[in-house]
């Protein structure tokens, strides 16, 4: 063919001897202009060359694209009638091979900064995280304990109106109470009657307010002061409940004695020892004995001329007859006991329990009315009763809002 009979031209030798570096790649055109392919000069009796299209990589890019930056291989020439070119020549940069610019790049990572960087992050995600948990539980915390705060405050408002309600209760329940024992008192002292129904009367009336209502209730937004008076109003309320139980079980024992008792005259009491005086009476003295009856003041026999009365010396009743005169009879008589001496040196156990029925239901009066201070020397303080302390009470628990 043709082409083949050409002769084969040695084009890098050429470029050797034209002066251009060995391995050197020309240097690319300037920015903005397309300089035209520079052929060398025809050989003298060689044929022509035919111009070689450029590669494709070095066509221009179209408009509008910028070019790649690329490092020259030439360094600017100066005039040689330039002061500085003997100067410059001196620092003439080497040559820059294209190959050795876009030769790639080994990048060596240290495997363990990644393994530290990717631990440190973990511990900070981790942190974070928990930071982050922190504050939630705590706002949570705070926007719980608020809600908690303000139910536990309606609650405590609807216990202290409760409790309100229950010591207005109270109150009158203290008020009937009082009113009871004081016409029990007036029928006993004053018409001298045993009050038949006093008992039953007491028995069914208690003073509901113990320490169970304070179960389970709320204090929020209750005074200290009120606070401190419930458990003391709770306390003398117990106190009264069981001074009132008393009352009616000495109702009940002493029913009879005590109605045996008021259905004599006033100031007026039985007959009920004698002093037993005989031929063995001497240096040892008299004998007391009990009689057998009591003889009662209002007695229309009077004071019978014998005696019957419980023997001192052994066991039975015995007989004798009643002292009249300043002789000692032979076989011994009997002198009777005036009861009023006696009954201030040995009260009778019956009479002992009246006293007691007496003062229980006085003191039932004054703890429910309360103990003004006595007017005299002795200075004392006025208590207040239960009735007074529930109606303050209740007030105060009423206006908790």
């Amino acid at each position: 063919m043709a082409d083949d009979r050409k002769p084969k031209i040695d084009l890098k030798s050429r470029l050797q001897k034209m002066g251009a570096p060995p391995g050197g790649t020309p240097p690319p055109p300037a920015l903005g202009s397309v300089p035209a392919p520079q052929m060398p000069p025809p050989m003298r009796g060689g044929p022509s060359l035919t111009p070689v299209p450029p590669p494709a990589s070095s066509v221009p890019p179209p408009s509008g694209m910028p070019k790649p930056m690329m490092p020259s291989s030439r360094a600017p020439t100066l005039d040689p009638n330039n002061p500085l070119a003997a100067v410059a020549q001196q620092f003439k940069p080497a040559p820059v091979s294209t190959a050795a610019l876009i030769q790639p790049q080994r990048i060596e990572v240290d495997e363990v900064a990644v393994h530290q960087a990717r631990s440190g992050g973990f511990k900070r995600g981790v942190v974070a995280g928990i930071v982050g948990g922190i504050v939630l539980g705590v706002l949570g915390y705070f926007g719980g304990s608020a809600s908690t705060q303000s139910a536990s405050r309606a609650q405590g408002v609807r216990d202290a109106h409760d409790l309100s309600t229950d010591l207005a209760k109270a109150k009158d329940s203290l008020e009937a109470l009082k009113v009871k024992v004081q016409d029990g008192g007036k029928s006993l002292s004053g018409d001298r009657k045993f009050p038949a129904d006093l008992a039953q009367q007491l028995a069914g009336l208690n003073i509901d307010f113990g320490g169970d209502k304070l179960f389970g209730r709320r204090f929020s937004g209750v005074p200290a002061d009120t606070t401190r008076g419930l458990f003391d109003f709770i306390t003398r309320v117990q106190s009264l409940n069981d001074r009132k139980d008393l009352v009616v079980a000495l109702l009940n024992k002493l029913q009879k004695p005590i109605t045996e008792e008021l259905s004599r005259p006033a100031g007026q009491l039985p007959i009920s020892y004698v002093v037993v005086l005989d031929q063995n009476t001497g240096s040892s003295g008299a004998f007391l004995a009990p009689l057998a009856t009591p003889i009662a003041p209002d007695d229309k026999n009077g004071v019978p001329n014998e005696l019957t009365f419980v023997n001192p010396r052994g066991s039975g009743n015995v007989k004798l007859p009643r002292l009249e005169g300043d002789k000692l009879p032979k076989d011994g008589a009997a002198a009777t006991v005036v009861p009023n001496t006696f009954e201030k040196v040995c009260p009778s156990a019956t009479r002992g329990q009246i006293a007691q029925l007496v003062s229980s239901m006085n003191a039932l009066v004054d703890d429910i009315a309360g103990q003004k201070p006595e007017v005299g020397d002795v200075v004392q303080e006025s208590k207040p009763g239960l009735e007074e302390s529930a109606a303050k009470l209740a007030d105060a628990l009423s206006k908790v809002e």
